[in-house]
């Protein structure tokens, strides 16, 4: 194709979308509607995925040191644990830390009779994990260590944030999905609306040879050009509407792990960009695809 055929075809693209201006608009709107949900939707995800991670950190183990570990047997021990897979942290609680806790909870004469050698509280290790979904694996290599004499730990609470998280996953998920749908659904139907208006122009193009890819790329054209414009304006207002609302619940105990919106910008602007235009594309496609074919065969689809 020549260069002059593609600008003339890309200026009938923008007239398409002056010309039916009010309906460009109403698209616009309804397709930024769409990107804002599906926005709000991940942003939700994200924040809860980020709550999670945090919650996660708070279920540990506790694993304690045989009577009579030694110094170096208790070093070594701290050592192999933090080896382990799936283990993010490990703390080391002596047995004078462990009894210092209990201090104010027991007679004074009873807690200096537990002084040194009298100690019966073991040295113990809080082990934090990096998976959930790998709890009962990295409890049974800690349970295997010889030096290991017991472990504590809920096993409850793992399992029911890992089913929780992948609950929230798939809801998100479908969720997403159904809004893309929503979105393509309107965009094919305004170029539809287009083409209708359109449709005597397009049935002369024809009658003197154009091809269907000639009378096609126009519509696909005002398709993107919508989807990038819609997908813009979502950004900056879901940017304003984030940041605001991050401002005034910063102070929130709720809030305080709110995901700073500096982190997924360009997930963000890149998405919308990215939905819009192929959502554009392909609602435009769809319609044209339609007509065409309604209207004399699909010689030349593209």
């Amino acid at each position: 194709m020549r260069f002059g055929s593609l600008r003339y075809l890309i200026k009938e693209g923008f007239r398409n979308i002056w010309q039916n201006r009010f309906m460009s608009i109403a698209s616009i709107g309804v397709l930024v509607s769409c990107l804002l949900l599906t926005g709000g939707a991940y942003l939700v995800f994200v924040n809860i995925d980020n709550a999670f991670d945090w919650v996660y950190g708070q279920n540990v183990v506790v694993a304690f040191a045989e009577e009579g570990t030694t110094e170096e047997q208790a070093a070594a021990l701290l050592e192999e644990l933090r080896g382990l897979p799936n283990v993010s942290d490990v703390e080391f609680i002596s047995k004078e830390e462990s009894l210092e806790k209990y201090k104010d909870s027991i007679p004074e004469a009873t807690y200096q009779d537990m002084q040194g050698e009298n100690n019966p509280m073991p040295d113990s290790y809080v082990v934090t994990f990096e998976d959930l979904t790998q709890f009962d694996a990295t409890l049974a290599r800690i349970q295997q260590i010889p030096e290991v004499e017991d472990v504590s730990y809920n096993a409850d609470i793992a399992s029911t944030l890992t089913n929780i998280r992948h609950i929230i996953l798939v809801v998100g998920g479908w969720i997403i999905v159904m809004l893309l749908l929503v979105s393509l659904f309107i965009i094919a139907n305004t170029i539809k609306l287009t083409v209708y208006n359109r449709r005597l122009e397009i049935s002369i193009m024809k009658s003197v040879g154009a091809t269907n890819a000639f009378v096609r790329i126009p519509f696909i054209i005002e398709g993107m050009v919508l989807g990038l414009v819609a997908g813009g304006v979502a950004y900056g207002l879901l940017y304003f509407i984030y940041t605001r609302l991050s401002g005034l619940f910063q102070f929130g105990s709720l809030m305080q792990g709110l995901v700073d919106f500096s982190e997924v910008w360009w997930i963000v602007l890149v998405g919308f960009l990215a939905i819009g235009m192929l959502t554009g594309v392909a609602g435009s496609a769809i319609s044209m695809r339609k007509y065409l074919k309604e209207e004399g065969g699909t010689a030349g689809v593209l």
